[in-house]
């Protein structure tokens, strides 16, 4: 793929792209939101059980 048709094949998809509705950007608002939040909560799991579990272990 050349340059050349690179540009022709970006400018037809900008073409047929739309702006999303409000409600769309809605709907991915609050995917992504609750996405984040449960990465996060899992996240907050895994560190509470290693330190929980690790809480008895001695550096040497």
């Amino acid at each position: 793929m050349g340059v050349g048709e690179f540009l022709r094949e970006s400018k037809r998809i900008l073409k047929l792209a739309t702006k999303p509705t409000r409600g769309e950007m809605w709907s991915s608002t609050k995917i992504s939101l609750l996405a984040m939040v449960l990465v996060g909560l899992l996240s907050f799991i895994i560190q509470v059980l290693m330190v929980a579990l690790t809480a008895g272990w001695t550096g040497t």
